[in-house]
């Protein structure tokens, strides 16, 4: 049963919902590309302020007006996502799962994530080949290199495949570790979207969560020169396991 407060938190979720449906449809076919990043970040705030999750980051973001990054992280909820949305919008890589969250996935699409059919090898190609283009059309990406989410407590093996494009381009990297905790110090129980639940229910999940505050431990920059993407992946991994474990501990 939904508490009181959990329901007002979903009337205005859902109500923020229905403002990034306009705002995709009727703002930003006639905008700008740094308007709708803009846009994107305020979004993405406003919804973790419904949702009551507090972001709390350790580290410095580098300036992405000067660079384009591959921005990697590990991957406890669909959460994340606007986790890092609120401090830079990036053009997320996903499982094509994601596109038919309901209205969720929609919102996904319009806001540029690049969408992976995982048992198609065509279609790995085909994404890598996308990832190149929006790199050089200057869009950061990002990443989860685990293709898969956790309970926040510890780190899953780092997968290479994705990682190609940005070694091709060499793009630089940038590594960052996310954990929620509830008020009382301990890891939020309520946020980790893992085994056989669907989107609807994580959802409601996070909305009956109590306060939240996610910390967000920002990496150093890790360029890929004379480097194979199987070792970028193991680095990559071993520094956030570091970040998660040393910083976030």
């Amino acid at each position: 049963m939904i508490r009181v407060t959990s329901f007002i938190k979903l009337i205005f979720v859902s109500f923020h919902v229905v403002v990034g449906v306009v705002t995709c449809t009727l703002i930003f076919p006639i905008s700008s590309k740094k308007v709708r990043m803009g846009l994107i970040r305020k979004w993405a705030q406003l919804l973790l302020f419904y949702l009551r999750v507090r972001v709390e980051t350790i580290g410095e973001l580098p300036d992405f007006k000067k660079q384009t990054y591959i921005l990697t992280s590990n991957h406890i909820s669909w959460v994340d996502i606007f986790v890092i949305h609120s401090l830079h919008p990036v053009r997320f890589v996903s499982k094509s799962e994601v596109r038919h969250w309901p209205v969720f996935g929609w919102l996904a699409d319009k806001s540029g994530t690049l969408f992976l059919q995982r048992q198609n090898r065509r279609a790995t190609q085909a994404i890598g080949n996308d990832m190149v283009y929006a790199l050089r059309e200057g869009d950061s990406l990002g990443l989860f290199p685990e293709s898969t989410t956790s309970n926040g407590q510890q780190i899953l093996p780092f997968k290479s495949s994705m990682l190609q494009p940005a070694v091709s381009e060499k793009t630089p990297f940038l590594p960052i570790a996310i954990r929620y905790y509830l008020s009382n110090g301990k890891i939020n129980p309520y946020i980790p979207f893992v085994g056989d639940m669907n989107f609807v229910s994580s959802l409601l999940g996070v909305v009956k969560s109590p306060q939240t505050t996610v910390k967000v431990a920002i990496g150093h920059i890790i360029t890929p020169v004379d480097v194979h993407r199987r070792e970028l992946a193991q680095i990559l991994e071993k520094d956030t396991q570091t970040l998660l474990h040393e910083v976030l501990k």
